[in-house]
């Protein structure tokens, strides 16, 4: 039989309870607000590395680069570090918007294919940029990477003029004509000058699946290959890809169908599928640091590593 006294433990044995759940919950979202700001201070700190030119320090690979002879692409010439330098700064950019947007699907908490297909962009993105800048290679294979990512993006440009109907209908009528990468130059041509300026140092020029390449590259081949590697990598793209492309393990998919049915995808579970995010930027810095011999957003990235590695509100 209970008693009146049981009954009074009861009741605050489920006040307390609750309360614990309330803090839990306030926490949860205090150390998702920290990680979500973390995110939006790399993302400012990878747009300053893609809008400002590099320095780089004593017998670094980047000083190398400055000395080599330049690239002669038809009727004009393009420094190695510039050429090296504008190739990542593309990927670069790419990231720094990307890693805003995984910061507002976080805070948003309303989605877990969103930000886990953004955070398999920013990895992607990361990962051109580093093989660009390899500072284990040569300077002539990382000209060769870099010019190789060229001709994908000019292929990919003349594909979608292709089907706008043959015209560039997001061209300005202001263009800079001394542009060298503006939308006021060819593509043809450009990618026409860049087999040549290969075929004149005496390399190869392959037919990829879509576009002419210098050598052969791959986020497959990438993510097994490139020296700063720590073994995440093949891991974050992989389940970035299972994720993206609906190839889930079964307590993902229920995972997934739960977050739909309940309206929210949290914190941590978003974490936990979105290692990209983190694998890709340390990957890039760590590059990044080895080619410029300077180390570029350190303290930006210890603090974003720490709130990622250590959760956002699992309880």
């Amino acid at each position: 039989m209970t008693g009146e006294g049981d009954t009074t433990r009861d009741e605050a044995w489920a006040l307390d309870m609750l309360a614990q759940i309330h803090r839990g919950a306030q926490e949860a979202k205090v150390r998702r607000d920290m990680l979500a700001a973390a995110v939006d201070e790399m993302a400012d700190g990878f747009t300053h590395l893609g809008l400002k030119p590099w320095k780089g320090g004593p017998g670094s690979p980047l000083r190398q680069d400055m000395k080599a002879p330049p690239v002669l692409l038809g009727d004009r010439t393009e420094p190695v570090a510039e050429v090296l330098r504008y190739e990542a700064q593309v990927n670069i950019r790419s990231a720094a918007d990307q890693l805003r947007g995984f910061a507002v699907l976080l805070r948003a908490e309303a989605s877990l294919m969103g930000p886990v297909s953004v955070a398999r962009g920013i990895f992607e993105a990361c990962l051109w940029a580093t093989a660009v800048i390899d500072p284990t290679i040569s300077t002539d294979e990382r000209i060769r990477r870099a010019l190789t990512r060229r001709l994908a993006r000019l292929s990919a440009g003349i594909r979608l003029q292709d089907l706008l109907g043959g015209t560039d209908q997001f061209v300005a009528d202001d263009v800079d004509s001394e542009d060298p990468h503006g939308a006021n130059r060819d593509p043809a041509k450009d990618i026409a000058d860049i087999k040549a300026y290969a075929t004149n140092r005496g390399w190869k020029v392959g037919n990829g699946r879509r576009t002419p390449e210098l050598t052969r590259l791959s986020v497959d081949w990438l993510t097994e290959n490139l020296e700063r590697r720590i073994g995440i990598e093949k891991y974050a793209w992989t389940s970035g890809s299972s994720m993206a492309h609906g190839e889930h393990a079964a307590d993902t998919a229920l995972w997934v169908e739960m977050s739909q049915d309940i309206g929210t995808a949290p914190a941590w579970l978003i974490q936990h599928w979105s290692n990209g995010a983190w694998a890709g930027p340390r990957l890039f810095l760590a590059a990044l640091a080895d080619y410029t011999g300077k180390d570029h957003l350190r303290r930006e990235y210890q603090r974003f590593e720490k709130l990622f590695l250590n959760g956002t509100g699992r309880n």
